[in-house]
């Protein structure tokens, strides 16, 4: 699957599926179906950027701070596949639109749904929080509305803090419209950096166009490290709150706590900022490029005291004015979905042009239509195919040699059984409650049970197998006419095949065509590895059916038997003298013995 491709595959690893849903930079996300028939959503990188160790790193970040996060408001992770050709996430599926979408499709949120929009945020970040996390992208694309709650989504360029930074010294990653001042100068980023970020994207929520602007790159991010958000487009009643949380300097913004609570006190029908004494008795000059306000009890507004430094542009010196992007214009970085319906071309209309925008449909698209026989499920029947051909040829080396294939084969058979009750039941888990770090230590603590339990099965299962062969040595001897050893040799090769398709053989066919699926990732994979076991079957076959099978390092049944039976006639007519030899004493009859 290519960034280019627009065919959904039918399946991957063990998930069927639907439809891709949204593609970004990073890769492309599918509705996917699970084993247990729920929707989810599945997030895979596109090749080259697989092919990329950072982008790895990158999506195991990801699967880490989201696997360390547990808010209802947080999107969580169900599975993850981060080795082998496709690297995967697999999290729940939201069916909702995002934020952006929402906004430029409706208009901005009402005050109820702003209140509610901004304490669930606030919920969210507390737990991101807690959990030692900086989610670093807060934006209104990241953000689902999901029954009117918000589910905050891709930790995509998250890192836990103090973690060892993957960017390189003056790159940044994310949307600048919504980033924090620190960030983009580069400087040390904390957790204040998300209020910030969540600050920006309920300001959009709330009038539709983005804080600081919607010119070009430059002019957005040099408005951002000024601290020059457009605040009188914002309700009265929001404006402290965002004023608080918009500052420039991170250690004038509260916490993601404080930020909860003063978003639980946000009323609309209060529209003052709720200062303190101090803050309202300060008035500051502020001078912007030549032009003087006087901005009584907005000191909080205000960028820091050393921009007012002789450094500072002169009046001549003042940037371009700043012209609006087209409306065409998408943002950097469009890889911004995890879960959810896909969302309009990235733009910020005015609100005449967003009227005349038609949402789109929000249809659930039929599945892709069958393929064609050759390629339909062609990773498990590929696997499939391969382990059929690799059965054929131990069945076969069985025949040339039974004695040490055979007892190869049933200890081949315990120790697939004890990996997949290890294994199968890994995966089971990993599908309900995502993989863990723990996995390692319950496989080794589940070892001795499973081994126990393997050869309780084994104990079971192999006496069937070998009457299986039996009974297939009966029928060639004495049906088919073979000797002794032909027939023996087959019978060898039968009570192999019997341990991987009788009764009690699932759990080690199971386990190769896992072991499969996971090795053949592509359809040419397993067509090459088809060929390879093809042609080493066929050789198996022949000179199983023309050769003289070897017995060692047992010998020859036919002469195994004739001693046998040898031994037994002797040990019998010499018990059967005996005791007529000693009837005819007892009854004085001796003389009459011919073994006296």
């Amino acid at each position: 699957m290519s960034a280019g491709n627009t065919q959904t595959p039918e399946r991957l690893g063990p998930y069927r599926l639907v439809r891709k849903i949204g593609e970004g930079g990073m890769g492309v996300v599918h509705l996917g179906i699970d084993g247990d028939g729920r929707e989810v959503a599945i997030k895979v990188l596109h090749p080259h950027v697989a092919a990329d160790l950072k982008a790895r790193d990158r999506l195991t970040r990801e699967v880490e701070t989201m696997r360390r996060v547990r808010s209802p408001h947080v999107a969580e992770v169900l599975d993850a596949e981060l080795v082998g050709g496709q690297p995967y996430v697999v999290t729940r599926f939201a069916p909702g639109r995002t934020l952006e979408e929402t906004v430029l499709s409706d208009g901005p949120l009402g005050a109820r749904e702003l209140i509610r929009l901004a304490q669930g945020l606030c919920q969210a970040l507390v737990a991101i929080h807690a959990a030692d996390v900086i989610h670093r992208d807060f934006k209104p694309s990241n953000v689902m509305l999901v029954d009117g709650e918000p589910l905050v989504i891709d930790f995509g360029i998250a890192h836990l803090v103090n973690a060892t930074r993957l960017t390189q010294t003056g790159m940044f990653v994310g949307t600048p419209g919504y980033l924090a001042p620190e960030i983009i100068r580069d400087t040390e980023i904390t957790q204040r950096a998300d209020v910030h970020s969540l600050a920006s994207t309920v300001f959009f929520a709330a009038t539709g166009v983005p804080p600081f602007g919607t010119g070009s790159f430059e002019a957005v991010c040099f408005n951002i490290m000024e601290g020059r958000a457009q605040l009188d487009k914002a309700p009265a009643w929001l404006r402290g709150w965002l004023t608080r949380a918009l500052q420039v300097e991170p250690e004038a913004r509260p916490d993601a706590r404080e930020l909860l609570r003063m978003a639980r006190a946000l009323d609309p029908a209060v529209t003052t900022f709720n200062e303190s004494p101090a803050e309202e008795r300060q008035g500051v000059t502020k001078r912007l490029f030549g032009r003087t306000k006087i901005m009584e009890n907005f000191s909080d507004l205000l960028p820091p005291v050393q921009y007012e430094r002789p450094s500072r542009p002169s009046r001549e010196e003042k940037p371009p004015p700043y012209v609006p992007a087209p409306v065409t214009a998408r943002p950097p970085w469009p890889d911004q979905r995890v879960a959810g319906y896909p969302a309009p071309p990235p733009s910020y209309a005015q609100p005449q042009q967003r009227a005349q925008a038609q949402p789109k449909p929000r249809t659930y698209a039929p599945p892709p239509a069958p393929t064609p026989s050759g390629e339909r499920k062609r990773y498990l029947v590929g696997s499939q195919f391969v382990a059929l051909l690799a059965l054929v040829t131990l069945v076969a080396l069985a025949v040339m040699m039974p004695v040490m294939v055979s007892a190869i084969a049933i200890v081949l058979a315990l120790v697939l059984r004890v990996g997949e009750n290890l294994f199968g039941d890994m995966v089971q888990r990993r599908q309900v409650r995502g993989s863990s770090a723990a996995d390692p230590l319950l496989v080794l603590v589940g070892t001795p049970w499973a081994l126990v339990k393997a050869t309780l099965v084994s104990v079971v299962q192999v006496p069937l197998a070998i009457l299986f062969g039996v009974c297939v040595w009966g029928v060639l001897r004495w049906g088919g006419g073979l000797g002794v050893n032909e027939a023996a040799a087959y019978a060898a090769g039968a009570l192999v095949a019997g341990l991987f398709v009788l009764p009690g053989g699932g759990a080690p066919r199971k386990a190769v065509t896992r072991t499969l699926t996971g090795v053949l990732r592509s359809p040419g994979a397993a067509s090459v590895a088809a060929l390879v076991m093809g042609t080493v079957a066929l050789f198996a076959v022949m000179y199983a059916v023309g050769g003289t099978p070897s017995w060692e390092p047992w010998r020859a049944p036919e002469t195994v038997i004739e001693e046998l039976t040898t031994r037994a006639q002797d040990s019998a007519t010499g018990l059967i003298t005996g005791l007529v030899d000693d009837l005819m004493r007892e009854l004085g009859l001796g003389f009459l013995s011919p073994w006296s």
